[in-house]
Parts: structure tokens; C-alpha cells; sequence
């Protein structure tokens, strides 16, 4: 300790009396001072800001698709080609009352239907490898998955769309909401709208099992707000954003919340086209899907991907994804579904 800091004091000496000479006597005792001065842990690197970096990266939410399990998957009967091959069958044979004379016959025929996937291509990912060696987290693999996310993403909204009815018809079911105003010009969508259409689906002999309602967060929030005993039972909810059946049990109609962005066009009496903004003539609308009526089907899922070895031009890791998918009705002309949309409002 003594040779220590005899040595501090001989270098403080020499060094102050240098200072003392360039700068005077002023600055050299200033100089000889703070050699003795206990310096704070680290105070040698205070000129250096050292970045620190959270070992993940914050993405956006992502909606759940659960409403999506609701569709008879059907994946299982995509051949190699791709396409989904299944027929719809023919009518009932009459039935005679008391008759007398010989039962004539008739041959039944299936209507074929045969469809072929989608093809879902996301866009390359371009990933330099001279930005990696630096980062605490794997680059790639995040951007692998947000890349396959965005497919599914598409493809659901591709559902949605798919699985609404056009316009009214036979066995299709299209109707306004009957609430009071929402404020904005529409009316709001009550638990009295469900159950007419509850009524309207056994009226046109819908399939009573697993009847679906996909509604947008506004409609689905103005149906709970309208009644008390499912706003009393959101807290025992064990899938966000799904009203369990057993709740509301006299309808029959699992209601799921979901951002469909499906359009209905007050104009033209019809569903609008894919990807419409909302607005004043293209209003909110909520779907119904019966789950043996519809179908989703995914083919092969398969991932193009250049490694950074493999790509002298680029110097990077560059990959992409390939889904064959569908989803659509099991019978043709749309038959079994309904939709609820929300009703200008007059007073407004």
C-alpha cells in the first residue's frame, strides 16, 4: 500500500509539474489533486455509450382464427393435383301413400364438384448476412415465422369472405340489425336480431348442429351490451373472443368476434367486393356457417429458401412460402348461410 502510493504521489508530482509549465500553476495543482480523488466505478468509460439490446422483437397482434376449427376440414381429400374432389347428392325418392299399382324407379344422380386450392405466395424475405453476426436475436427464424403467419393471416380473411352468403336467395338468409341508432348512422345489433335469425334458419330447415355466427367487434359488442346474461358471463369466457354455446343455449349459434373486414353494400343489395373499404353505403356485416356445410382445406405448404452460400450477388439469406389453400360451401349456389349486417339508420 505504502509503495503504491508513493508511486501515485512521485507520478502525481512529475505530471502536475508539466501541467504547471503548459498550462500554469493553476492547472497543475488542479492536476495534482484529482490524482487523488476516488474516481466512480467505471468513470474510465464514461466517453463510451454501450448499447443494450432486448433479446426479441415486439410485433403487432395478431387475431386469432378460432372460428376458422369451426369449418369441416376436409385437407385429408386433397389428391396430388391439389384439388378436392366431392359430390353432392341427389334428391329424396318419392314416397307413395296406399299405392295400388307397380313402384316405378329412378336413378339417383350426384352432382360433382371438383375445386381446386388457391395458391398463397408470400413475398421473399431478403436477410443480409452481415447484419447478423451482431444481434441478440435470430433474425431469420422471427421473419420464417411472421412470413408462414402472413399466409394464414390472408387466408383467413379468404374464409370469411367466402363463407358469406352474396344476397338473399333460397336457403340463404340476409337480414338488418333492428337496434337503436349507434350514434354513427347505423343501427346496432341486439339479442333479439339472433334469435329472428335463429327463427328464420329453423323456418328454412338449416342444420340445427354447429351453427356458427363470425360477427366484427363492433356488432359483437353491441350484441353483449344488449343483453345481461351474456355480459355476465364474458368472465368465465375460456376462449377469448367466443361466446360458448351453453350460454345462450335456446339459439343454438356459437358467436365469435373476429376483424373480417366482409362488407355488405346498402346500394346494391349484396355483399361488396373482397378488400371494400367501409363506409357509408358498405357497412359492417356478421356471417353464419353451419360447420358440415363449409369446408377449409389446406395442400402442400412448402418454403423457397436461398441460404446465404447460394447467393453470391444477394450476400444474403432470401425465402418465402407457398400454401395451397380453400375454403368455400359444400354445396353449390351458397346454400345454408345467412348474414346479419348493420341497417341504416332513418332518424339520423
Amino acid at each position: 500500500m505504502k509503495k503504491s502510493f508513493l508511486g501515485s504521489f512521485i507520478f502525481a508530482t512529475i505530471f502536475a509539474m508539466i501541467i504547471s509549465c503548459i498550462l500554469g500553476p493553476v492547472f497543475g495543482a488542479m492536476s495534482f489533486a484529482s490524482a487523488f480523488v476516488k474516481k466512480p466505478e467505471g468513470a474510465m468509460n464514461m466517453g463510451l455509450n454501450k448499447e443494450v439490446w432486448i433479446a426479441n422483437l415486439k410485433d403487432v397482434y395478431i387475431e386469432t382464427n378460432t372460428w376458422l376449427d369451426n369449418a369441416e376440414d376436409l385437407s385429408q381429400f386433397v389428391n396430388e393435383y391439389q384439388i378436392l374432389n366431392f359430390a353432392e347428392a341427389g334428391a329424396f325418392p318419392a314416397v307413395y301413400l296406399n299405392q295400388t299399382t307397380d313402384i316405378d324407379s329412378v336413378e339417383p344422380t350426384e352432382t360433382p364438384n371438383a375445386i381446386a386450392l388457391d395458391t398463397y405466395d408470400s413475398q421473399n424475405y431478403k436477410i443480409r448476412n452481415i447484419n447478423l453476426s451482431t444481434l441478440p436475436y435470430d433474425k431469420i427464424s422471427f421473419y420464417t415465422k411472421k412470413s408462414a403467419e402472413a399466409i394464414r393471416l390472408k387466408e383467413a380473411l379468404a374464409a370469411a369472405w367466402a363463407f358469406t352468403p352474396t344476397s338473399s336467395g333460397a336457403l340463404k338468409i340476409v337480414m338488418p340489425t333492428t337496434g337503436d341508432s349507434d350514434g354513427t348512422g347505423f343501427k346496432k345489433a341486439t339479442i333479439d336480431d339472433i334469435q329472428t335469425l335463429a327463427a328464420q334458419m329453423d323456418i328454412a330447415k338449416f342444420p340445427k348442429a354447429d351453427r356458427n355466427l363470425v360477427l366484427p367487434p363492433k356488432m359483437w359488442w353491441q350484441l353483449i351490451n344488449s343483453n345481461e346474461i351474456l355480459k355476465g358471463q364474458i368472465q368465465f369466457q375460456q376462449k377469448v373472443g367466443i361466446i360458448d354455446p351453453t350460454i345462450v343455449s335456446w339459439y343454438g349459434i356459437k358467436i365469435h368476434m373476429y376483424t373480417h373486414g366482409v362488407g355488405y353494400d346498402l346500394n346494391a343489395s349484396s355483399k361488396a367486393a373482397l378488400g371494400s373499404a367501409l363506409g357509408s353505403t358498405v357497412v359492417d356485416c356478421g356471417f353464419v356457417f353451419c360447420k358440415n356445410e363449409v369446408f377449409r382445406a389446406s395442400g402442400n405448404f412448402d418454403m423457397a429458401y436461398l441460404a446465404f452460400g447460394q447467393n453470391p450477388e444477394g450476400r444474403a439469406h432470401q425465402f418465402g412460402f407457398q400454401h395451397r389453400f380453400k375454403a368455400g360451401f359444400q354445396r353449390a349456389a351458397e346454400k345454408y348461410s345467412a348474414m346479419l349486417y348493420a341497417a341504416a339508420d332513418d332518424n339520423v
